[in-house]
């Protein structure tokens, strides 16, 4: 079996039942001719580089499968008669390609893309946040004040400095 990728550009004020019916016709082929679907990937409205048919812009798919070299005949007969479907394009990406090892290695990049948080440190920080606010409103602080008094600090600490710079330059002048 080959892997093949197929791009296809519908045209983007297309209703999405109108798109998911045309897609799961088309991985209905592929499962028909022996194949196996691989992943559907959306990458949703974007602009065209040029205008086709006078759009602008073009909802993307992206869809990689595996299957014989009839299966992706069908496809593009498919794709072609549909006039929603302003671009597609199908590329052999590998000979003899192992559909099942594919599917076992794009299981776990789909769980490194979500990164799994534990719930008791989020909450137990969002806790501590919430009690520090409190304690804070209940001394009469605000987040203003302690600002405040964090601004005047440095200032003063400059002062300070320029007129020990002044100093020894006025001493000089003497």
């Amino acid at each position: 079996m080959n892997r093949y990728e197929t791009f296809i550009i519908f045209e983007a004020d297309l209703a999405e039942e109108d798109r998911k019916t045309i897609l799961d016709r088309v991985g209905s082929l592929v499962s028909d001719s022996g194949g196996t679907t691989i992943l559907f990937d959306e990458w949703g409205t974007r602009k065209l580089a040029y205008p086709i048919r006078k759009k602008n812009q073009g909802y993307y798919v992206r869809m990689d499968y595996c299957g014989r070299g009839k299966a992706v005949e069908a496809i593009e007969r498919i794709l072609r008669q549909d006039t929603r479907i302003l671009r597609f394009m199908t590329v052999r990406m590998a000979t003899d390609a192992d559909p099942e090892a594919l599917l076992a290695e794009m299981a776990p990049s789909a769980q490194e893309s979500a990164p799994e948080e534990p719930a008791g440190e989020s909450t137990e920080e969002a806790a501590k946040e919430t009690a520090g606010e409190a304690a804070g409103e209940a001394s009469g602080e605000t987040a203003g004040d302690t600002a405040g008094e964090a601004r005047e600090a440095p200032a003063s600490d400059a002062a300070a400095e320029t007129e020990t710079a002044e100093e020894p330059q006025s001493a000089g002048k003497e």
